[in-house]
């Protein structure tokens, strides 16, 4: 599985996203640039083209970019401020380390409902379950932990094979303690495009 990943280098995808968080609900198109290993960008817009956030990553550093607002956030800190950090997104699209932390190694525990299990730990506590589709060897669901409580939920579901990769074209995003969830539809894949890296470029400070 992890074989697989590491054969996809650059990405690029097209998606509609429905966010909730409380009472509130908003429907947003964007695109989802990444050049492995440090690169991404996630440009979120409105239904009439209006761009509401954009976020990049070059390296150790980022940007987000909240146009309505006439933000500018750079190296954004993790105080829960933005509803997406720099390591959820470093799990989600650039994966690797990021996705697989500590020592990751199978669960004994197997059930026809839930498939196969991987445990990543860090000083002896879980960081990470990742739950397989044993048969597709694809990934079903991945749980974050922090202080032995899930912290964010990804699921992955429709996978499709484009050039060669099994990819999901349904994907949610959900913080439990946080009442707040993303639902996301794909509707194009590019896998290993040329990425220009003035696509990665962050504002002059």
């Amino acid at each position: 599985m992890r074989a697989r990943e590491d054969r996809i280098a650059s990405l690029r995808a097209r998606f509609t996203a429905e966010s909730r968080r409380g009472d509130q609900r908003h429907t947003t198109t964007g695109v989802l640039l990444v050049k492995k290993p440090d690169r991404f960008r996630l440009r979120m817009l409105l239904p009439i083209g209006l761009t509401v956030f954009d976020y990049v990553r070059a390296g150790a550093h980022s940007q987000v970019s909240l146009p309505l607002q006439d933000r500018v956030i750079v190296d954004p800190p993790p105080d829960g401020a933005l509803p997406f950090s720099q390591a959820d997104f470093a799990e989600a699209f650039l994966r690797g380390q990021a996705a697989f932390p500590g020592t990751c190694a199978a669960s004994d525990s197997v059930s026809p409902d839930h498939g196969a299990f991987i445990l990543c730990r860090e000083a002896g506590q879980i960081v990470r379950e990742i739950r397989l589709d044993s048969t597709a060897v694809t990934i079903r669901e991945e749980i974050s932990y922090e202080a032995g409580q899930p912290r964010m939920v990804i699921g992955y579901d429709d996978y499709r094979e484009i050039d060669g990769a099994e990819l999901p074209f349904h994907i949610t995003m959900q913080y439990p303690g946080r009442d707040l969830a993303v639902d996301i539809a794909v509707q194009r894949y590019e896998v290993n495009p040329t990425l220009r890296d003035d696509l990665f470029q962050l504002a002059a400070p």
